[in-house]
């Protein structure tokens, strides 16, 4: 069987080794040849030392990203590109003929699909038939977002805003009456993610602000959060899978629990053929206090935590990647109450380009 050639993107994100280790495992269990190419924006990016060789690339927003990907592609002649990194997505997908003429696959959605489920307010407006949408609002100024935030229940509820368009947990706040700054310096982590409303209004009252969103603050079945893998093959579902983010650290599940919550499966699911969406995709849910689950947000991609669904028997980078090849994928087997635990692990290199990893 030839060899297959994977060209990523995001080589310094923190789920990178997961998924390097992913499609490593897949091709083993395969008796595949593999090689992995992966890029970053960082010349430190550790995930160069995982890859089979690396490349440094501009920013996602720089006029230079495409043509430095194609540059890449021309030399390399990858077999699949990917990308994990938010706001390089459209761009790539945007762009999906050019790379396609040099006989390499796009592994993601169409633009149009991305550009609506990277925006939350068009995402809720998309999916409110199926009431899996919070209450929100949109936003474009100080005033607008008290008003909102008023009408949403504040201050007897607590109350969230957010950008209509971000990656990671970047202007995501909770407004909670009450909250003492001084007890939140000197007894939580930093990057607490409570505020006010008063403390609000002062910190962007000289601040231009983007769309934003001021929508309910879902505290149902427990607070639990959940983050949802689900893999589509031409707009059918192969598997789905929820986890419980049982611990997070700045956004990033350090414990998650698979758990079989066909509530959940189901909404993602419809979701999923709603917005046309394709290959792995990551949605977060909590649940209403009413019971019903609420999407939270999607992320287009393979996500930092898929690892998880990996160890639990899915390995949804690897049969996305045969999605993308044309190649038969059956529907994974999974082992529901898997639990992943992370830690740190180091890479070490002497200067050049002999790596080793651990002790």
């Amino acid at each position: 069987m030839e060899k297959l050639k994977i060209f990523t993107t995001g080589g310094g994100a923190p789920g990178a080794r997961g998924i390097f280790k992913s499609f490593r495992i897949g091709a083993r269990e395969e008796n595949r040849e593999l090689e992995i190419v992966t890029s970053d924006m960082d010349k430190d990016a550790y995930g160069f030392h995982l890859a089979d060789k690396h490349y440094i690339i501009p920013s996602g927003k720089s006029p230079e990203f495409i043509s430095k990907l194609l540059e890449i592609c021309e030399k390399e002649k990858p077999h699949l590109l990917y990308s994990w990194v938010t706001p390089e997505l459209v761009p790539i997908a945007e762009n999906r003929d050019k790379f396609e003429a040099l006989g390499v696959k796009v592994v993601l959605s169409d633009a149009e699909a991305l550009k609506i489920a990277q925006n939350k307010g068009k995402c809720y407006e998309a999916i409110t038939e199926f009431g899996y949408a919070p209450k929100f609002k949109f936003v474009d100024s100080l005033e607008a977002i008290e008003r909102a935030a008023l009408e949403l229940g504040y201050p007897e509820k607590p109350v969230c805003y957010k950008p209509a368009v971000a990656h990671g947990m970047r202007g995501f706040r909770i407004m909670k009456p009450g909250v003492n700054r001084a007890d939140i310096l000197f007894n939580e982590k930093p990057m607490s993610v409570f505020t006010t409303l008063e403390e609000t209004k002062e910190i962007l009252k000289d601040y231009r602000l983007p769309n934003m969103l001021v929508m309910e603050y879902l505290s149902g079945l427990e607070d639990k959060e959940y983050s949802l893998d689900i893999l589509m093959n031409n707009g059918e579902p192969v598997v789905a899978i929820p986890r419980v983010r049982v611990k997070t650290r700045q956004g990033i599940s350090y414990i998650a629990y698979v758990e079989q919550n066909q509530e959940l499966i189901e909404a993602a699911e419809k979701i999923a053929k709603k917005l046309n969406l394709n290959y792995s995709i990551n949605m977060q849910f909590k649940f209403s206090e009413d019971g019903k689950p609420k999407l939270i947000e999607i992320n287009p991609r393979l996500s930092g935590t898929i690892i998880a669904c990996v160890g639990a028997g899915a390995n949804m980078p690897w049969l996305s990647a045969k999605i993308a090849l044309g190649e038969e994928v059956k529907k994974p087997v999974v082992e529901w109450g898997t639990t992943m635990k992370r830690f740190w692990e180091e890479v070490y290199t002497n200067g050049n380009e002999n790596w080793f990893l651990g002790i």
